[in-house]
């Protein structure tokens, strides 16, 4: 049936509630993906969730199970969901998905199905998150399966914009082109069919104007622009790069009118969609974070503790409130049941998500599944409902922070001074010289970590940030596996370094000039090695460099550690090669290297005595440090080379870490400081050391451990002492004095 208020509800209409905060700090979980869990588990659940506190819980709203023909709707379990939420003081999120088609939806639109690579057009089909099937929907790019989709999610926000309960849409649910395809693979890469051709072709258009321009990069004879193919390989890089972006722009257009048809239908309730961090999956799902962002009133991610996701999601929210709606602590599967997660796995988790900015946990799920692959795990309870360790973690957790959750939503963390560039257009060409972007991610990450631990707050610089010169406040700006660039990129990253900037840069930036789809004939490349000063003389695989010399590097006297690990190196290469510093220490570079020159330019590290491969060079009023290798990928050998160029490029900065935290352990102890109102008011403190240890601070006022009772006294730089493998919020008092 399909009712357009709720005055008329069998069941009653829910009791009038206060006014409720558009965007308060969230505590609750996901509740009902239907069919599950079943009516007979709801008044016991939503008493039980009632009883830990929760303010919040999420249903899917699923095309396939809701819209049951072309012109019948089937509401009636949310309906009574929507009163038990309204009845027991929850409110209600909820969240609207697409990807699993009707029924009837390809008898009405037989050419509507996605196409692969192969030419293998895609059935809908059940999988372990879709047991319900349909799955993975429609093209996005078919224009009557638009309309469809349009008048489901239309149809939805006039039946439930009414209920007291509802407090905000989630209007997709981990956007993405193909999942579970996340796996760079090129036989089963969608989307193929005609609709695609076609969209993708006048996207083209659009952005080269001319035919004789699309010919000159891609290096094309086409004479009609119908001629234009769609990319099957990679092997030219421009054409593929060009047709996932086209995929990009397809799914952002989506994301665009969901929000807006919220924003038109039902302006009073909050809407944001929901995304997984952009890690290193992006030429096949094809979602630019910082694009999605953009329309919504807030933002959210499924995502676990760790820097880097918590730092893409606020990052790309520039701003704007974030939501972790899908915790993952309880992961697990019909193979692997969850872990046992107690109050120190709970706080080592969601404390550090609260020091980067995160306003509040959905618990992915309340209640365990029971159907297909990921039966019996995710829940917050056992399959029966009665409770688990992380039951009474969660419980803890949100009875200690509740009564300070109103100011924590309003405290944020200074704006950071370091940025890191990730570029979707340098991710797509990764994956074509690579056939994978791990390699790429493993390096950015390294770089992230490393600034975590020494406590140099970062963000993410996103390649169309940076080409519109959009780094206000950054000081520092780090570039791993930069060879992919674009020429406005390249003119706005010179502009600001000359102005003041400092950029900690990997071997062959620019390498590949995205502008003109060709490779750079002097690295770095767009014009920048002219206007630096800096040239590659000459580059290698590391696979291939040689020592050569049994002595190894020649640069001084070297210590027998230094002359032990060069000794390992042996005389043939590999995946890592030894750089030794000025100083004599020695760090390890990776996969690429590249042999520095250029006048002024400062020698920073040097492999067997030849010329420098890591230089640093002022640049007008800044510094460039090159670095002729992949530093972030020889991390996973040993993180002293990030360490050691990033504590190089912070001192030219004037970037020094917050709190000047200096811990017994080096890289073991991190800090945020939440302000408001100018004054400190929250300090999260993480431990990774395997042991207690004395750790020095700068700061004043008292610090209160909620969850510990530890106090600091600060007044100045003052010691103080951090247990080991620990996770703590404190309040702070500022001394007014």
């Amino acid at each position: 049936m399909n009712r357009p208020s709720h005055a008329g509800h069998p069941h009653g209409a829910p009791a009038a509630r206060p006014p409720r905060e558009r965007f308060p700090f969230l505590f609750g979980a996901q509740y009902y993906r239907a069919p599950t869990p079943e009516p007979e588990c709801w008044p016991t659940d939503f008493q039980a969730m009632r009883d830990l506190g929760f303010n919040q819980v999420k249903y899917f709203l699923q095309w396939r199970w809701s819209h049951r023909a072309p012109d019948r709707f089937h509401w009636d379990d949310l309906d009574r969901l929507m009163d038990l939420a309204g009845e027991h003081g929850l409110d209600v999120t909820l969240n609207i998905l697409l990807d699993m088609s009707p029924l009837w939806l390809f008898e009405r639109h037989p050419d509507a199905r996605q196409m692969d690579n192969s030419g293998r057009v895609v059935e809908p089909y059940a999988v372990g998150h879709r047991t319900i099937g349909g799955h993975p929907g429609p093209c996005y790019s078919h224009p009557g399966v638009l309309v469809e989709r349009q008048h489901f999610v239309a149809t939805a926000i006039e039946h439930f914009r009414g209920h007291p309960a509802l407090h905000m849409w989630d209007v997709w649910n981990e956007p993405e082109l193909c999942f579970p395809q996340r796996q760079p693979n090129l036989v089963n890469l969608a989307c193929y069919c005609r609709c695609c051709h076609a969209g993708f072709i006048d996207w083209l258009r659009r952005k080269y104007l001319e035919l004789e321009r699309l010919n000159s990069v891609w290096g094309r004879c086409y004479e009609r622009w119908d001629q234009v193919e769609m990319p099957r390989g990679t092997g030219a890089i421009t054409d593929f790069v060009d047709w996932r972006e086209y995929h990009l722009d397809t799914l952002t257009a989506e994301a665009v009118w969901r929000l807006d048809a919220v924003r038109r239908l039902d302006p009073q309730h909050g809407r944001y969609l929901h995304v997984v961090p952009n890690t290193w999956f992006n030429p096949v799902t094809c979602v630019d974070d910082f694009a999605m962002a953009e329309p919504c009133e807030v933002f959210a991610a499924t995502m676990n503790g760790g820097p880097s996701p918590c730092l893409h999601i606020v990052s790309a929210a520039r701003g704007k409130t974030c939501y972790n709606v899908e915790s993952h602590i309880n992961f697990g599967s019909i193979d692997m049941h969850q872990r046992q997660v107690a109050l120190p796995t709970l706080l080592g988790d969601f404390l550090p998500q609260l020091g980067m900015g995160i306003k509040g946990f959905l618990f992915w799920q309340y209640r365990p599944e029971v159907l297909g692959l990921e039966a019996p795990a995710w829940g917050l309870v056992r399959p029966d409902g009665s409770p688990r360790p992380v039951t009474e973690a969660a419980r803890e957790f949100w009875a200690t922070l509740a009564p300070h959750a109103a100011r924590l939503r309003e405290a944020f963390p200074d704006p950071a001074t370091v940025g890191v560039w990730r570029s979707h257009k340098n991710e797509i060409y990764h994956f074509c010289a690579q056939g994978t972007v791990s390699h790429l991610g493993t390096g950015v990450d390294a770089y992230v970590n490393a600034l975590y631990w020494d406590n140099l707050p970062c963000r993410i610089v996103s390649g169309e940030m940076l080409a519109s010169s959009a780094l206000d406040g950054l000081r520092l700006l780090v570039m791993p596996g930069c060879y992919y660039l674009t020429e406005p990129e390249a003119a706005a990253l010179d502009a600001w370094v000359r102005a003041g900037g400092v950029v900690l840069c990997e071997a062959h930036l620019a390498g590949y000039n995205g502008t003109t789809g060709r490779h750079s004939r002097m690295l770095p490349g767009c014009g920048l090695a002219q206007a630096w000063g800096i040239a590659e003389t000459d580059s290698t695989a590391v696979c291939h460099l040689r020592l050569s010399s049994g002595e190894g590097p020649a640069s001084g006297a070297l210590s027998e550690d230094v002359r032990k690990a060069i000794r390992d190196f042996g005389i043939g290469g590999g995946r890592f090669f030894p750089v030794v510093m000025a100083d004599g220490a020695l760090v390890w570079g990776a996969h690429r290297y590249a042999e520095l020159a250029g006048e002024g330019l400062e020698p920073l590290g040097r492999f067997d005595g030849r010329a420098a491969c890591m230089a640093r060079k002022r640049v007008g009023a800044g510094h460039v440090l090159y670095c002729g290798t992949d530093l972030g990928l020889a991390a996973e050998r040993d993180p002293a080379g990030v360490r050691e160029l990033i504590r190089l490029a912070a001192a030219a900065a004037g970037v020094w870490p917050v709190a000047d935290c200096s811990p017994e352990v080096p890289h073991t102890v991190h800090i945020d400081v939440l302000g408001a109102g100018g004054l400190p008011r929250f300090g999260v403190v993480i431990s990774a050391a395997d042991r207690d240890q004395a750790v020095q601070i700068q700061g004043h006022g008292t610090w209160r451990g909620l969850f510990t009772g530890a106090e600091w006294v600060l007044d100045g730089p003052t010691t103080v002492r951090v247990p080991g493998r620990s996770a703590e919020i404190f309040t702070v008092e500022p001394d007014r004095g």
